[in-house]
């Protein structure tokens, strides 16, 4: 029961910041840069979409700040060598936070989470996602976000090294956890923002919709480079070699993230290099429904790389409470 909440609660933890961080990244990466320029009337078009954005970055931010909760209770009830619910007491609670290493992480966390909890609240009586122009407390928002996901690579296995290795551990760690909240978690909002163009196929937004698309190819590519360095670092110091890769439970779980990653790169490759260009030559009125299928193709596909995303979030989840060999 504990070591199911364990992998569910870091699970649901790790894919909510991400969302919430992914929400922000997509609008100030990618979104709000090629659509500064358009119209209101093209701008209006998107409201719908704003408004789902806004409620994903709400809903994500609740879960985030939940699952932290819960996530605690099972490392505390782990720690003290109880039941979930024999350790649902203020002793063993005020233990693991006052004294532990563990404890002492999840003090900033918990602050961290209050002033998450309190910029949400103010953004959404700001309605500030349906506005065109970027909001400063919505940055502030993803940074905190960003700092509570990042703080995740205090808790697990990089903070059992010690010395210079600690810090490369976590350097890695946290590249790793704020590159993937850009790409592949990122695959969410823009799954969404082709729903929303493709049931629109207004010719007016051939430009605009053409532009997204090629803007977060871009940013993809340049996060997969991240992600893939970061990634070789991780397995670096945490299988130490190839024989470990392949006889240990953490080196067949790391064998399957990898494999569901290249599975996700072979898709986001034919994006990139096949529909992306497909969708250039047929912007223009002339092929206007040519162009909107291409789109929903394009969904369906970005959608699929999410789901393979979210079941990589499962097996870290799961390698977060295996031993590494190394």
């Amino acid at each position: 029961m504990t070591t199911s909440l364990l992998i569910y609660a870091r699970a649901v933890h790790f894919a909510s910041g991400m969302v919430l961080l992914g929400v922000v990244a997509f609008r100030w990466l990618v979104f709000l840069p090629v659509f500064a320029g358009e119209s209101e009337e093209v701008w209006q078009k998107f409201l719908p979409l704003l408004r789902k954005l806004s409620a994903l970055f709400i809903g994500s931010g609740i879960f985030l700040i939940i699952s932290g909760f819960a996530l605690f209770w099972a490392v505390a009830a782990g720690m003290s060598d109880m039941s979930l619910t024999e350790s649902l007491n203020r002793e063993t609670f005020s233990t693991v936070l006052l004294l532990t290493q563990f404890g002492t992480v999840c003090q900033l966390r918990l602050g961290l989470a209050v002033l998450l909890g309190a910029m949400m609240w103010s953004l959404s009586r700001e309605h500030w996602l349906t506005r065109s122009q970027s909001s400063w407390l919505e940055a502030g928002a993803g940074l905190v976000a960003m700092a509570l996901v990042a703080s995740v690579a205090w808790t697990g296995h990089a903070a059992a090294a010690g010395g210079f290795a600690f810090w490369w551990r976590v350097l890695a760690d946290t590249a790793h956890l704020l590159a993937t909240s850009i790409w592949p978690t990122g695959l969410l909002p823009f799954a969404l923002f082709l729903g929303c163009a493709r049931r629109i196929e207004n010719p007016a937004l051939l430009r605009p919709v053409l532009a997204v698309a090629q803007r977060f190819s871009h940013v993809s590519f340049i996060t997969v480079w991240i992600l893939m360095a970061s990634g070789l670092m991780n397995t670096w110091f945490m299988v130490g070699s190839l024989s470990a890769l392949a006889n240990t439970d953490y080196g067949h779980l790391l064998c399957l993230k990898l494999a569901l990653f290249i599975i996700i790169l072979v898709i986001a490759a034919r994006n990139r290099y096949r529909l992306v260009p497909l969708l250039t030559s047929s912007a223009n009125p002339a092929e206007k429904d040519h162009f909107f299928k291409l789109v929903r193709y394009l969904q369906n596909f970005v959608t699929i790389e999410f789901l393979l995303a979210l079941a990589i979030v499962l097996v870290v989840s799961v390698l977060g409470i295996t031993p590494p060999p190394h």
